[in-house]
Parts: C-alpha cells; sequence; structure tokens
C-alpha cells in the first residue's frame, strides 16, 4: 500500500504531494535499529518536536507534483535540505546540513568485501530508499545508481543529476544523520554501492540491482 501524505502549508510548496511506501516498512522493520543518542543534535531536536516510532523503518517521503493516482506521477524539484521523514504514519520535517558538515570522527573502514556487514544497517537503509524511487517512478538503471553513489562518493555536495540523485542526497543525510560516520567510512559505503552496481550492470538499460534488492527485500516491481 502506499501513504499518500498532503504537506502542512508551511512546510512544502502546496502544489507538492508526499508519497510514501509503506510496505517496505513492514517487511524490514527488523533489519533497523536507531539509536537517540547518536543523532545530530538538529534531527534530535526535530524527532523532539515531531515524535517518530524508532522500532518502524523510517524513510524520506518523495516529493511528486500533483499527484493523482490515475496518472503519470511527475517528480518535483527539490531542494535537498529540507526532508521529510515517516514511518508510515507520522512525519518530521528536518532542515538537514550539508553531508560534509555531518560527517563525525575519523574511524577508518575495515575493508568491505563481497558480503560486507560492517555497515549492513546503513546498506539496508540506503537500499530501501533506492527501492523507495523505483517503486514509484519505475526500477532505475545499473548505470545511473552508480553515477549516483560516484557522486556521492567523490562529491558528496556536488551539483545535482537529478531528482533520483537528489533523493540519495537525502537518504544519505538521514544514515548520517542518526550514525556516527566518518567521512572515510561514508566513501567506503559508497564506494561499495558502486561497484555492486557495476558488477550488476549488463548494458546501458540492465536493472539488475534494483531487481536484486526487490529480491532480498521484498517489494513489488513497477515497470519504468
Amino acid at each position: 500500500m502506499i501513504l499518500i501524505a498532503l504537506t502542512q502549508p508551511m512546510a512544502c510548496p502546496r502544489e507538492f504531494t508526499l508519497i510514501f511506501n509503506q510496505e517496505s516498512m513492514r517487511k524490514n522493520a527488523e533489519l533497523f535499529f536507531y539509536q537517540r543518542e547518536d543523532f545530530v543534535p538538529s534531527l534530535g531536536l526535530a524527532f523532539d518536536q515531531q515524535p517518530l516510532d524508532l522500532k518502524n523503518v523510517i524513510l524520506a517521503a518523495i516529493r511528486v507534483r500533483d499527484f493523482d493516482p490515475h496518472r503519470v506521477v511527475i517528480p518535483a524539484g527539490m531542494e535537498r535540505r529540507p526532508l521529510c521523514l515517516s514511518d508510515g504514519k507520522n512525519h518530521c520535517f528536518w532542515e538537514a546540513d550539508t553531508l560534509q558538515a555531518l560527517f563525525r570522527g575519523d574511524k577508518q573502514p575495515p575493508v568491505l568485501g563481497d558480503y560486507p556487514e560492517a555497515y549492513n544497517d546503513s546498506f539496508v537503509l540506503l537500499d530501501l530508499h533506492a527501492l523507495e524511487i523505483s517503486k514509484i517512478f519505475g526500477d532505475r538503471r545499473d548505470t545511473e545508481m552508480k553515477e549516483i553513489y560516484s557522486a556521492l562518493r567523490r562529491r558528496p555536495d556536488g551539483r545535482s543529476l537529478g531528482f533520483v540523485h537528489d533523493y540519495m542526497w537525502q537518504a544519505a543525510a538521514f544514515v548520517l544523520g542518526t550514525r556516527p560516520l566518518s567521512r572515510a567510512e561514508f566513501e567506503a559505503i559508497m564506494g561499495r554501492l558502486e561497484r555492486s552496481c557495476r558488477t550488476f550492470e549488463m548494458g546501458p538499460t540492465s536493472r539488475n540491482y534494483v531487481t536484486t534488492l526487490r529480491t532480498t527485500l521484498g517489494q513489488g516491481a513497477r515497470s519504468a
């Protein structure tokens, strides 16, 4: 089921609607944990004012223009930093900082091999956002996701490559806002995702990365 949540008037322009997939939260909540003390101060304050259930999967909602379930969904141009987070029932609006400013510490990551487990919760949270955007706008191509993860790794706050890049930037901001990760750790995570997409890439139109995530995490497909 897709939960459609209308924005509050002062939170977002009136013509925007936020779409959030509730199915992914129910099926994947057991994969997640949130330690409230790990939140950056601005996110902690936002949660204090607009509480969400930390036992549920929490994802960034997707902004679309003039939502109509009987028509093609059109992405709305978005500013990256204002996030609308949802646990499927309630919403929390958070003004994120830049990714650069969200890095914490100087911890070095372990080598992330074929079965990386050190940052499993971060990988799953990012993967679920990739599935979320695919659920609404069609499965993303391996080439596209490879370029997005590469851009986030090399230039975390670089110019937008499009609405999918902007949404994954928000996913990355939420990961960094809830988990104390250094820049080196973040680069390792993005590099591992980039390598996964490169491995799955069988040509300019292949979509094997998202197909594999759907098999692993369990979401229905939608053709692009």
